[in-house]
């Protein structure tokens, strides 16, 4: 007879030293199985389960039981003397019993590797298949993914491990009370989950993961100090503290409001039957939008992809939030994702989605933000589970549980930056919970063109692994070469088991849909536009680092073709600089190039100003230079202000690249310095963006001017931003225009094209081709294995050897900096006169109004800018539990005793914070 679980064995003991008592290893198991069978019922989407199930080939019921079973073993781990011995105080006298005598090695070992060490040979007893090589044990595969529940899985076992643990490892524990308590638990639990047949085929890569991140989400929900604390005063007062029946009874009963307590819910739509249902105030949609919204449906019957390539302006965001939702909706997989470049382009997409989500949920739905500084953005918002009142319906702002470390997927929407996603390719700690949060949801990655080789070659394993694991994706692109559209098509389609490569040809303007079911492949035929335009592309040859008074210098060509707006004393242009420096002097030139009452207002915008000036500025933009909207007032009597309301005098906007993607602003007139053309594109796409009554006199029609430097390309002081050969190419395809004029969308296609097929016949082309192979090698050694091949060891999953590869982009700044004046005593002030605000040293990690105010002062810099730096400008001991100051570093400007502030100066450079220029590095 097998002996009884012994209770004495402790889980939890942390928050419970008060009641004198811990909480049983087994209370803590049977939470977690419980509280998995609710989240498989509440939170697992429809496709989630399917993935799940078809993976070890069970129906879905018997996919829950075992899910429910593998979560609750997963601390099996914990019966070991190792953990037992953390807590003596804990252990109610067990550990003098002779029967848990510890080994001679007293090292500690992780319990969640005991878990991985001990599992398999104890499922073997319950029938699971056996194999003399670990990698073809799906008993072996089971005991990998328990010991994974802390985020990394460890390396597989030998042979020897797998069928005697105790033998090959004695520290999980020997001798007989271990090994019986073991099995005692495993039955116990087997038992209370419906005793679960074994499953009966090795899953793939992405069952395993969505199994391992349910259990890691069921092991935090039941790891929470309140329901320790209630299920252990439940047990206390019970008849029978050990009748694990009733504790299971009780544990299901409660597990209900822990899950949605969290948010935890899968989102609920109203009925949309239609384009036109979803976007009722587009009376007259886009020709895009029209045949997307036609064709779509009847194409779809399940999961798969959609690639949409169309100018900006033509409604792609529309569209692509109409194709996730027949995605979603035919795929059960109902969640919303969107991925964009860049924070302010997130931010901007973060208001206009938690709209979309107030209009058209059927129940609240939490809308996450996605970033390094999105919980500045949502400064407004309050940190409990509220709900945010716009108009007459309300949107779930996520709570506090959701905004936690690794949680933020999870929401029913989330809004995130590229990066967000891209993580989940890289073999990063906890990266299930990046994927259990991905395939929940249709994936949205607007701006698909807008990442270098190493950046597309880890959008292409993300698509492997969404086509794996048949999650609906849908592309957004106004600039896509045919060849990257065909990889990141072929990527999806070779996840979801398609292996025949294809030739992608997009239409343009127009979209592709790529069947995951079947592999198949329809495209649209080109789509009318009611954005055609001629744009009108004047090109002018400069000396970029002459003086201005050098009539033939970038800056006095810029002042001239401006000219005419201060003339007329009207209109609203773009300047787009490739570097901040750049930028910098324009806007202090332009500020100074004219006088009298038709001065243009000169607004600067690039990366680096601090976060809470560059938010303030897009949000200025956006008044300024957005789709023209009058303002109104809700029946609720929410009031919105107008938008793209025009200042009285003209208006410069000098912006690096943050303003070329995914900001809905209109422009009169675009000057540009050169770029490769896909980005010039993207840049004339904010001239004559909207239909805009009284437009100029002096800008009548599109048009955008290039700036073309002498002599060198790239200029020596652009660095490496953009490559000698696209430039070069470039170029030479400007001046082929006919009258230099580019028909948009006729030329679009043709014109990225050529200048982006492979160059072999010059050297700048061949160095191009070298050096993105070189970053699609390192991508490659970087992110996780392709789910292409079978998955049989999921050690690779989450660790690599080289930990610095573990980036989402190459040579992306690294450091952030919090600009600081010193009084002449050394005492860092927040204040320019070094008086009044000192900085705070020691912080309280509640005071987040305090925490807030810090990081909005930041800037992201490159690292190397500090290399030598001296320790004041060291991150203040005080802030080392902070999440978000821990690793800012100062910036100490000193002012001098007359209040005058001076720039830090390190090696030959000099950095100070300007009030309108931002950081200046001279």
């Amino acid at each position: 007879m097998r002996p009884p679980v012994d209770h004495r064995l402790w889980g939890k003991w942390s928050g419970l030293e008060d009641t004198g008592a811990a909480y049983p290893v087994v209370c803590h198991l049977i939470d977690t199985a419980m509280i998995a069978g609710r989240l498989w019922d509440s939170y697992l989407t429809a496709g989630q389960r399917r993935v799940i199930a078809a993976g070890w080939g069970v129906s879905q019921e018997h996919a829950q039981q075992l899910m429910m079973f593998w979560a609750g073993l997963h601390d099996l781990g914990k019966l070991c003397p190792s953990f037992q011995h953390q807590a003596p105080e804990a252990t109610a006298g067990l550990l003098d019993d002779p029967r848990y005598k510890p080994s001679s090695d007293d090292s500690a070992i992780k319990h969640e590797r005991v878990s991985h060490l001990t599992a398999p040979a104890l499922l073997v007893q319950l029938g699971y298949p056996t194999h003399g090589r670990p990698l073809r044990s799906i008993a072996h595969q089971v005991g990998q993914i328990l010991g994974g529940h802390h985020g990394t899985y460890s390396q597989a076992l030998t042979a020897h491990a797998l069928t005697d643990p105790e033998r090959q490892d004695p520290r999980v524990g020997h001798t007989p009370g271990w090994v019986e308590q073991r099995a005692a638990h495993l039955h116990t639990l087997h038992a209370l989950c419906g005793n679960p047949a074994p499953p009966a085929e090795f899953a793939p890569g992405g069952a395993c993961v969505l199994a391992t991140g349910l259990i890691v989400l069921a092991d935090w929900l039941a790891s929470r100090t309140g329901w320790i604390r209630a299920r252990h005063w439940e047990r206390n007062h019970t008849p029978d503290a050990n009748d694990w029946t009733e504790h299971a009874a009780r544990a299901r009963k409660h597990a209900l409001a822990a899950v949605t307590g969290a948010q935890l819910t899968a989102p609920v739509w109203k009925p949309i039957d239609s384009f036109a249902d979803m976007f009722p105030f587009i009376t007259d949609p886009h020709p895009l939008q029209a045949d997307l919204g036609k064709r779509l449906p009847a194409l779809v019957n399940g999961p798969g992809l959609v690639l949409v390539t169309a100018p900006t302006g033509d409604g792609k965001t529309e569209s692509a939030l109409y194709a996730a939702h027949v995605l979603g909706h035919a795929s059960g997989t109902e969640g919303l994702g969107v991925f964009l470049p860049t924070m302010a382009t997130t931010n901007a997409m973060h208001r206009r989605i938690v709209e979309h989500v107030q209009r058209l949920q059927a129940a609240p739905i939490p809308v996450r933000l996605l970033h390094s500084m999105a919980w500045l953005e949502e400064s407004t918002k309050t940190t409990d589970d509220t709900l945010i009142a716009n108009c007459a319906d309300t949107v779930r702002i996520s709570g506090e549980w959701l905004r936690g470390r690794h949680r933020g997927l999870l929401a029913g929407a989330a809004i995130g930056t590229w990066d967000t996603a891209a993580l989940a390719a890289l073999p990063v700690r906890y990266n299930v919970m990046r994927w259990l949060g991905l395939t929940g949801k249709t994936v949205i990655i607007d701006e698909a063109h807008a990442y270098d080789a190493y950046g597309h070659r880890l959008t292409e394993r993300l698509l492997e692994w969404l086509g794996h694991t048949r999650t609906p994706v849908v592309l957004l692109s106004a600039t896509l070469t045919g060849t990257i559209a065909t990889c990141l098509a072929d990527a999806y389609r070779r996840g979801a088991g398609h292996t025949t490569p294809i030739t992608l040809a997009p239409t343009y303007p127009g979209w592709t849909f790529v069947d995951a079911t079947t592999g198949q492949v329809t495209t649209s035929e080109t789509l009318p536009t009611t954005r055609a335009r001629a744009l009108t592309i004047t090109t002018q040859s400069v000396q970029h680092a002459a003086a201005p008074a050098n009539p033939d210098s970038r800056l006095a060509t810029i002042t001239r073709t401006l000219q005419p707006m201060t003339s007329e004393g009207t209109g609203c242009a773009l300047v787009v600089c490739n570097t901040v420096a750049d930028a910098q002097a324009t806007a202090r030139h332009l500020r100074q190039a004219w006088t009298g009452a038709h001065r243009p207002l000169v607004q600067l915008l690039h990366a680096r100003m601090p976060a809470r000036q560059r938010d303030a500025t897009t949000r200025r933009l956006e008044h300024w230079a957005g789709k023209p909207r009058p303002a109104h007032a809700s029946l609720s009597g929410h009031y919105t202000r107008a938008r793209g309301q025009r200042p009285p005098r003209p208006v410069i906007v000098v912006a690096t690249q943050v303003v070329e993607q995914s900001l809905d602003v209109d422009f009169d007139h675009v000057v540009s310095d050169l770029a490769p053309i896909a980005l010039l594109l993207q840049r004339a796409g904010r001239c004559h963006r909207h239909v805009r009554p009284g437009r100029p006199h002096w800008a009548p029609e599109p048009a955008m001017t290039v700036l073309i430097p002498r002599g060198q390309l790239p200029p020596r002081n652009w660095g490496t931003v953009y490559s000698e050969n696209l430039l070069t190419r470039t170029r030479d395809t400007l001046t082929t225009l006919p009258a230099g004029v580019c028909n948009i969308p006729e030329d679009v296609q043709h014109l990225v094209d050529t200048v982006y097929t492979a160059d072999w016949a010059t050297d700048a082309g061949t160095n191009d081709i070298t050096t993105e192979q070189a970053m699609r090698t390192i991508a490659d050694q970087a992110t996780i294995p392709a789910p292409t091949r079978p998955i049989r060891d999921l050690h690779p999953l989450t660790t690599i050897d080289d930990e610095d590869l573990l980036v989402t982009r190459l040579g992306a700044d690294s450091i952030r900096i919090l600009p600081v004046w010193t009084s002449p005593d050394g005492t860092p002030h927040l204040d320019r006169g070094a008086t009044h605000a000192p900085l705070p040293t020691t912080i309280n990690p509640n005071d987040t109004n305090t925490i807030r105010n810090l990081m909005a002062r930041t800037i992201q810099i490159d690292h190397r800018w500090l290399t030598g730096r001296g320790p004041e400008t060291d991150t203040p001991t005080g802030w080392a539990g902070i999440g978000g100051l821990r690793d800012v570093l100062l910036l100490p400007q000193p002012v001098t005793p007359d209040s005058t502030p001076r720039p830090y100066r390190i090696g030959r450079k000099c950095l100070h914070l300007s009030r309108v220029d931002g950081l200046v590095r001279e």
